[in-house]
């Protein structure tokens, strides 16, 4: 398995008396979540906060762990909607409220510990992270504080067809001619929260940086799943990055930058025969200011 060094920028803000870290992804907007007033570090009562624990480790073992069963969605559904709890499962068309995970592996032991690492810029090895990790919804940063309510607070004037975000988002790493002359860098694609539909994405580097870099990005075209009414099996995919100055690119800093486009009309058409009116293309989202994923290497 390769070895992933790269260096991972995070800017990490304490909110005011909740303890959350807030990480900065790159996520396409919804129609939903523009009319979305709440406060975005508003978070769970569930989550827990700092100040609750005196032992230091035991913050870090429950920062992210899922807590599924204290989310009580149906439940605070039943209180939005005002009807019977026992009629919220066919709302969603679901069994139980149990079916919404129902399609994600089981979270490894260190999963909380590992995940607040990441989120505070301390675990550079995200290389090593397989689906048991980042197919988890707690694995984001902002899941707690933002996509809940979609649960709790149903809303059938409002679907919200597509959306995706990438975590990191920005990355950074150095180059040395003669020594270290390739970076390899993991980013994670996943499904903004309360989508229904499924995406198809295709990762490119910007002109501007193929002027400078020869990059390989595995895979660069893939499908996202759904997130709503329950989290599809690939709602998130693990994507490597690497790359390595031209023999003619010379010394400094460059800025390179990868976004999304339509996948090959092979993949589109499979695609809308598998998922039929649920099929969109990625790359006719809102796109989000800047690049999704952005790597700044340095060269010397």
């Amino acid at each position: 398995m390769l070895f992933f060094s790269l260096l991972i920028l995070l800017f990490v803000f304490g909110c005011v008396n909740t303890g959350q870290v807030i990480v900065p992804t790159t996520t396409t907007p919804t129609a939903s979540e523009a009319l979305d007033d709440t406060p975005y570090y508003q978070i769970d009562e569930s989550n827990p906060t700092a100040t609750q624990f005196i032992v230091r480790q035991q913050y870090f073992e429950e920062a992210f762990k899922p807590h599924r069963e204290q989310y009580k969605l149906f439940e605070k559904a039943s209180k939005h909607l005002n009807i019977p709890i026992e009629q919220v499962p066919a709302k969603f068309a679901l069994q139980s409220e149990e079916e919404i995970w129902s399609s994600l592996p089981s979270a490894p032991k260190d999963f909380s510990e590992t995940a607040y690492a990441l989120a505070a810029g301390r675990y550079y090895s995200i290389g090593y992270l397989e689906e048991e990790y980042f197919l988890q919804p707690e694995f984001y940063p902002n899941f707690k504080a933002q996509a809940l309510k979609y649960w709790r607070e149903p809303d059938a004037s409002s679907w919200t067809p597509q959306g995706y975000g990438t975590y990191p988002a920005q990355q950074f790493d150095g180059l040395v001619r003669g020594e270290r002359e390739e970076f390899t860098g993991v980013v994670f694609f996943h499904t903004s929260w309360g989508v229904q539909g499924f995406q198809g994405v295709t990762l490119i580097p910007t002109t501007e940086t193929l002027k400078y870099f020869d990059i390989t990005i595995s895979p660069d075209t893939f499908l996202l799943g759904a997130t709503f009414p329950k989290f599809d099996k690939q709602w998130a995919q693990k994507i490597a990055i690497s790359g390595k100055p031209k023999p003619d690119t010379p010394p400094g800093e460059y800025r390179l930058g990868f976004e999304v486009v339509s996948p090959p009309k092979e993949f589109i058409a499979e695609w809308e025969k598998e998922h039929k009116l649920l099929y969109f293309n990625a790359a006719s989202s809102i796109r989000p200011s800047g690049y999704p994923v952005e790597f700044v290497i340095s060269v010397k």
